[in-house]
């Protein structure tokens, strides 16, 4: 029947937008992975520099 066909139309697209959103959520917690990882080195880039500047051994 035509609700039948409309359920199995709306079902399909609930999944494409589940799939869509699981590799969407994906790409954002690999770019958060990388700026903890920059974030990291600026801290400790910073700190050495710091540390150079006021004299202090390292």
């Amino acid at each position: 029947s035509e609700l039948e066909k409309a359920l199995v139309n709306i079902s399909a697209a609930i999944e494409i937008l589940g799939n869509n959103t699981a590799d969407a959520i994906t790409v954002l917690q690999e770019e958060i992975s990388q700026l903890s990882k920059i974030t990291l080195q600026n801290r400790m880039a910073l700190d050495t520099l710091l540390a150079l500047q006021e004299g202090v051994c390292i």
